[in-house]
């Protein structure tokens, strides 16, 4: 994508609504709206920050935190306890335990529909993170070739999502490194992983790849080479880019074994805001490899997963 063309749509994204263009994946899209949204809130939260007494004054007075105070959900009420004089360790337990505080309404609510900065959010970031280094060591496997993950190369300093021990040729290129990132390249996103990652494993391992799941702008200056999900054959793409999650009951078996996974079975019938739900929608994420099939069609959990920025498919 040419970075003309990246600064337009990005300036054009605005909220889900405009995740279902047919000209860009869906993950595409949804990578590039996430990264404006922590753009803005970067830009915006210090300036809040140092009003804090007006905060907690407007607060007090009208039981509601200021309309000028633009963040999402979970950083709204978090500035809101700063500014009422609640301790971090106190703010993070009121989200591990909503019913703990006065709050638990306002936090319940956050928790089921900030799609940046919640526990299912981050949970569900994971997630994707996890499928792109899955399908990597996919990649790596079919080939036959000897690599060590992250994990197996530390305690280094600095350690890629794979390093392969006697690299990989592609395209005339004899790499020993891959990074996965499931995410947009952007050109201010690269230049800070670059600084922090990428130069440093071009030093230590030699010639390596970056790999940018939702797609890259151009121009993006790189000594490693820059690819995206069109290098990979993998199936497990359609959770990643098309951002589906299928639920089903009696055809549950017969959609995992088309997109070559296994069914979740969600047999949660908790109040949703409880912490037994929570806890299964956390884990749900959790045990995300692949493409996601869950047995059952919980009204509550297929809201969840849309707040999420997902596109449900129910089988009726």
């Amino acid at each position: 994508m040419k970075a003309e063309e990246f600064f337009e749509l990005r300036r054009n994204l605005k909220n889900f609504r405009d995740l279902s263009n047919p000209e860009y994946e869906r993950g595409t899209l949804f990578s590039i709206l996430l990264q404006k949204r922590i753009d803005n809130v970067k830009k915006r939260y210090h300036s809040y920050a140092s009003r804090l007494p007006e905060i907690a004054h407007h607060w007090e007075r009208y039981r509601k935190i200021p309309e000028w105070v633009r963040l999402p959900p979970v950083m709204r009420i978090k500035l809101l306890m700063r500014a009422l004089g609640y301790s971090a360790k106190e703010i993070a337990r009121a989200f591990s335990d909503p019913d703990s505080s006065e709050m638990e309404n306002m936090i319940w609510s956050a928790i089921y529909s900030d799609f940046i900065y919640s526990p299912v959010a981050v949970r569900y970031q994971f997630a994707r993170g996890r499928i792109g280094e899955v399908m990597v060591r996919n990649y790596l496997e079919e080939r036959d070739l000897e690599f060590k993950d992250e994990h197996q190369l530390r305690p280094a300093r600095k350690t890629p999502d794979f390093y392969i021990e006697d690299g990989v040729e592609i395209n005339g290129r004899k790499l020993k490194w891959i990074e996965s990132k499931a995410l947009f390249g952007d050109i201010k996103l690269h230049r800070v992983y670059a600084k922090k990652q990428y130069d440093q494993y071009l030093e230590m391992y030699g010639d390596g790849m970056v790999v940018y799941w939702m797609g890259f702008i151009d121009e993006l200056p790189s000594h490693a080479m820059i690819t995206d999900h069109t290098f990979f054959d993998d199936i497990s793409k359609i959770f990643l880019l098309k951002m589906k999650v299928y639920m089903a009951d009696l055809k549950a078996e017969e959609i995992a074994e088309r997109l070559g996974t296994t069914v979740y079975e969600w047999s949660i019938d908790d109040d949703v805001r409880s912490r037994k739900y929570l806890e299964g929608v956390l884990d749900l994420f959790d045990s995300v490899n692949g493409n996601v099939v869950i047995a059952g069609r919980d009204q509550n959990l297929r809201k969840i997963l849309f707040k999420m920025g997902l596109s449900v498919v129910v089988d009726k």
